[in-house]
């Protein structure tokens, strides 16, 4: 007895191992802009106390507080720089960090 043979259509398969394929090497992959963005928290008084301020738009920034602030990297980069309007001495800034004092930085730019 002859078993019988099948078409399997190849075309869509191809594609769909071709784009597997292409992220798997680029390592691109589509983010959700609707998860939470990276921001900065900063501090009105000493040792991270007092008011608080969170910026978490894309863009330059001016600061409100000095005393201290917090990034949270969730993804996107930032400058903070020594001026307003994102002029001045730039630090980048890529992981999370905290630093409860006035390390001079008056703005910031997250990258988006």
């Amino acid at each position: 007895m002859a078993g019988k043979c099948r078409a399997i259509p190849t075309v869509p398969i191809i594609m769909a191992i071709a784009v597997v394929m292409a992220v798997a090497v680029t390592g691109v992959v589509a983010k959700d802009s609707s998860g939470p963005l990276s921001s900065l928290t900063t501090w009105s008084g000493a040792d991270c106390s007092g008011d608080t301020s969170t910026i978490g738009a894309c863009g330059c920034t001016d600061l409100v507080f000095y005393a201290g602030q917090e990034f949270y990297y969730r993804g996107q980069t930032a400058t903070l720089y020594t001026g307003t309007g994102c002029a001045g001495t730039p630090y980048q800034v890529f992981e999370d960090t905290q630093a409860c004092g006035d390390f001079g930085w008056r703005s910031i730019n997250i990258h988006c």
